[in-house]
This record gives structure tokens, sequence and C-alpha cells, in this order.
């Protein structure tokens, strides 16, 4: 019997942790990423360097007059060049933050990605990073205004990659590959 009566205050403390963790709020972002979409590699580099003391060797505050010169069907690598956010200052974007995806394309960060400790619901996290509800893309102009959502940001999404973490994904503009404009097509 005192196997059960343990067993009953031990299930019962467990939901009242998990109600506790689902209850919580999640912490607004040190950092308003929203302000990074669109940015080119140079601006976000001295950015990154100013704001969190990280200097990337090429994109920094030194670097002057960039211009990506990169063609979709002829240099991919150069026209996806870009920064990388590095995993050990993650939580200077986010307290739970583990992992800073960055998406270049033709010298603008076309994406960020955020991967979060915690299953958090899609309102909590549209709450703490300031997002609207509807995708821009999927509203009218005056809708958009009245929503107030940021011009640099095209949607956003919230996904859940595995157990026991969330990743909230802010998109500036749709992605465009080799694919879209039919690279390698005869000519």
């Amino acid at each position: 019997m005192k196997k059960w009566i343990a067993f009953g205050l031990l299930a019962v403390s467990s939901m009242a942790t998990a109600q506790t963790t689902v209850d919580a709020a999640l912490a607004a972002p040190r950092i308003d990423v929203r302000s990074w979409l669109r940015m080119s590699p140079a601006d976000y580099g001295c950015f990154t360097e100013k704001t969190l003391g990280y200097r990337d060797t090429r994109f920094n505050c030194a670097l002057k007059g960039y211009q990506n010169r990169g063609d979709i069907c002829k240099t991919p690598d150069a026209y996806y060049e870009g920064p990388e956010f590095p995993d050990r200052l993650a939580t200077e974007v986010h307290p739970l933050a583990t992992h800073v995806v960055l998406s270049w394309e033709h010298g603008n960060l076309q994406a960020v990605s955020i991967t979060l400790k915690g299953t958090w619901s899609e309102a909590q996290v549209r709450q703490a990073f300031h997002l609207p509800r509807a995708a821009a893309s999927k509203l009218s102009v005056a809708e958009q205004k009245a929503h107030a959502w940021p011009q640099n940001i095209m949607d956003t999404d919230v996904q859940y990659p595995t157990q026991g973490q969330t990743a909230v994904t802010l998109i500036g503009f749709d992605h465009m590959g080799a694919a879209d404009v039919g690279c390698g097509e005869g000519g």
C-alpha cells in the first residue's frame, strides 16, 4: 500500500510540474531578431560585432562596400554567402536558445531559425517574439498595417523538431533556388 501511495504522490507531483511548465510564460528574446531579416551580411556582421562582441573573419565592421556577386546558376556558393551564428552565443539571443541558423540569399538574410529548449505553444512563441498570428503574405496591405506586421518579415513558423524542442523561424522573403530559375535547362 505504501508503494501505491508513493506512486500516486509522485504522479501528482509530476503532473503539477508539467502543468507549471505549460502555464509558464516564455521569456522574450534578449535581442530583437525581427530586425535581422533582409540585412546584408556586412551589416549583420557589424551588428553582431557591436552587440555581441563576436567578430566574423569576413563579415564585420571593417567590411565596406559589400556587394553579393553570386549567381544562383553559376556561383551558388557566393549566392548563399553570409556569416553563421555560433552556437556558443545562442543564449545571448534567448535564454533557452540552443541553436540559431541563418539563411542567406543574394546578399540578404532570407530567414533565421531559433531552436529553444522546451515545448512551447505557438501562442506562447508568438507572444514572446512579438509576432502576429497570420502570415503577412496572406494579409492585405490594410490588414498588415492593422496587425503591425514588420515590413521586413514575410512569414513566420513554429515547429517541434524533436521532443522537448521548439523552433521559431522568421522569413524575410521567399527562398529562390536553382530549380526556381531553371538553371541547367536548355538554352
